[in-house]
């Protein structure tokens, strides 16, 4: 009502004025309303962008002048900044993604050319050359994507086409301007618990204890939960995370890795939940806390060489500065569409995380999770494994505010206590 009462005005004063007064006076009073007036359109005509991108200082030195290998435009390594209309949502193509594309194989073999030389294949789509000896993981020479072949056509970044199969044994598929690597490697099975912990609150404040210190009390208890879970021996591999700041959502995470050909994740979810709802009794404690519990499949992540396997142990991919930069983010029920999944590298911060922290922190792996509830509200966690990231916690100074400023989600900075 407020927008035509003005543009109805307008043209009033507009049709008033041209009749009386002096020209020189009327006249550019006229113009001045009527160019203020201009600039109340109709919310229509605005177009508004969803995610913005900041652009932190990047070193001053060129791309010719590093020697540290670069997959594409999408590394931070080096070079000047780019220009201001390339910071704001810019468009993703083909070379800002790291090569090549690791596609992990379902149980059930693909409809492709049998291979009885080795357990995995090496594709590649290089205008019809011959395709190149199949490798492993460890042998990866480039940062690349690690898709599930069946959450492919959901999570491989918008823009990319699925690779397709050869149309027949002697020829591949021939793209230009493309050479898109594709290989094929087991799949390992395995599926992630994490459990999300807020802090512990008195259910007597009045009576509570100055020297009690209730975030002291939850890490011992979330330690004591962990080593039961090691001893027990039903997760591959497992870690606890503690939060590097104050008055955070999510102070301590529990990471768990579950092997399902040998242990049911149902089951382990059940126990763990159990053994959690005892040990942080609000009865026996006296305090409180939301424990987040769910299942997750690993369905993409983007690993830095050397790669390593999700089932390999942390105690041994770990050193004294690891460090994670966790995000936590949630979606109503069917509000997990395939476009949307297809852009995960621009809500969730990962193509931001890739471009634009500084190569001090040594990012290792960028992984996204999303739960495995066949109901309700789909939870999604992005962790950015870095491994010199405690050495000098500065290099996140002007990440981290960017990436929170995007207003999707949590993201904290996490150091690990305790692995097995």
């Amino acid at each position: 009502m407020n927008l035509m009462f003005r543009k109805n005005f307008r043209e009033q004063k507009s049709r008033t004025i041209s009749g009386k007064g002096p020209k020189g006076s009327v006249g550019r009073h006229a113009s001045k309303r009527c160019t203020r007036e201009q600039g109340y359109t109709p919310i229509e005509e605005h177009h508004y962008r969803t995610h913005l991108f900041f652009s932190p200082p990047r070193c001053s030195y060129s791309q010719e002048d590093s020697d540290e290998p670069r997959c594409g435009p999408m590394t931070g390594a080096g070079g000047e900044p780019p220009p201001l209309s390339a910071t704001i949502s810019p468009a993703m193509t083909e070379s800002d993604l790291p090569q090549p594309l690791v596609i992990r194989s379902p149980s059930v073999s693909l409809k492709w050319p049998p291979n009885k030389g080795t357990p995995s294949r090496q594709v590649s789509f290089n205008n019809g050359n011959v395709p190149e000896v199949a490798r492993s993981l460890s042998g990866l020479e480039k940062d690349c994507f690690i898709i599930p072949v069946h959450s492919l056509d959901r999570f491989l970044p918008a823009g990319v086409p699925i690779p397709k199969p050869p149309v027949n044994g002697n020829s591949l598929e021939k793209r230009s301007n493309n050479n898109l690597q594709v290989m094929e490697v087991p799949d390992p099975k395995l599926c992630v618990l994490c459990h999300l912990m807020s802090p512990l609150e008195p259910i007597d404040p009045i009576l509570e204890s100055p020297l009690v210190q209730p975030l002291f009390k939850q890490r011992v208890t979330a330690g004591e939960l962990v080593n039961e879970v090691s001893m027990a021996k039903t997760a591959v591999t497992g870690m606890l995370l503690a939060n590097m700041e104050r008055n955070a959502e999510f102070p301590f995470i529990s990471y768990y890795v579950i092997n399902t050909s040998q242990t049911n994740p149902v089951i382990f979810y059940n126990n763990l939940r159990t053994a959690s709802l005892t040990k942080f009794d609000p009865r026996v404690t006296r305090y409180t806390a939301a424990h987040t519990l769910d299942l997750y499949s690993e369905v993409a992540s983007i690993c830095r060489p050397p790669i390593h396997e999700i089932g390999v142990p942390i105690t041994k991919t770990h050193n004294a500065n690891t460090g994670y930069i966790i995000s936590v983010y949630k979606v109503f029920e069917g509000d997990d569409r395939e476009k949307f999944e297809r852009n995960w590298l621009y809500w969730t911060g990962a193509r931001m995380i890739y471009r634009y922290l500084p190569p001090q922190a040594g990012l290792r792996k960028i992984s996204l999770h999303k739960s495995l509830s066949p109901k309700g509200d789909k939870m999604y966690i992005l962790m950015c494994e870095c491994s010199n990231l405690l050495h000098d916690i500065t290099v996140c100074a002007l990440l981290l505010p960017a990436l929170r400023a995007r207003l999707t989600g949590y993201t904290g900075l996490f150091r690990p206590l305790q692995a097995f």
